[in-house]
């Protein structure tokens, strides 16, 4: 694959730098590969290594991912290290390839994370993946899922995302106590 003028891509970079496997030639994360991948304090850039959170669900973490890790060995992941069982959530990323206002989909358990934040990946920046609840059906008794896929989102000209009423601090508080009184 061939990067810009001639060059290599940094992403392929990465495959090669992957210890036990490419992410062409995807193979799941064994439980004694996931016990070692321990999670990271307080999260600051690294040009060497990627990061990705892991949000939802009680679970806040952020741990070190290498180009082919799938979505199916970060369900591994939640299970060995926060006992989350696979069935009862859905892990939820960008839909298609990572970009500003993507919208956002239930990911496969084969999806390659680096390959769907693209350029967030290549430049190891702080990616994440959300953790939605699935509910159990009644008449199934099948774990079903709650997420609704987002589509692409724009956001407004700037003449139409503000108004006068943004500055009101009365009414911004009048609005948070009758949030406050509907929970």
């Amino acid at each position: 694959m061939l990067y810009g003028e001639g060059l290599p891509s940094p992403l392929w970079w990465s495959y090669l730098s992957a210890p036990h496997r490419l992410a062409a030639t995807a193979m799941p994360l064994s439980k004694d590969d996931v016990s070692g991948i321990e999670t990271v304090a307080h999260y600051t850039h690294d040009e060497d290594q990627a990061y990705l959170m892991l949000y939802g669900e009680g679970v806040f973490e952020t741990i070190p991912i290498e180009a082919d890790y799938t979505v199916g060995d970060m369900k591994l992941w939640l299970n060995f290290h926060k006992g989350k069982d696979p069935a009862e959530y859905d892990l939820v990323g960008p839909k298609g390839c990572w970009k500003m206002g993507a919208g956002s989909e239930v990911l496969g358990d084969e999806v390659v994370i680096s390959e769907v934040m693209g350029e967030r990946f290549e430049n190891k920046w702080l990616m994440q993946l959300s953790l939605f609840p699935k509910k159990k059906s009644e008449a199934s008794g099948q774990w079903e899922s709650t997420f609704e896929t987002i589509e692409e989102w724009v956001p407004p000209p700037p003449e139409e995302a503000w108004d006068e009423e943004d500055d009101d601090e009365e009414k911004w508080k009048k609005d948070v106590e009758k949030s406050e009184a509907d929970n």
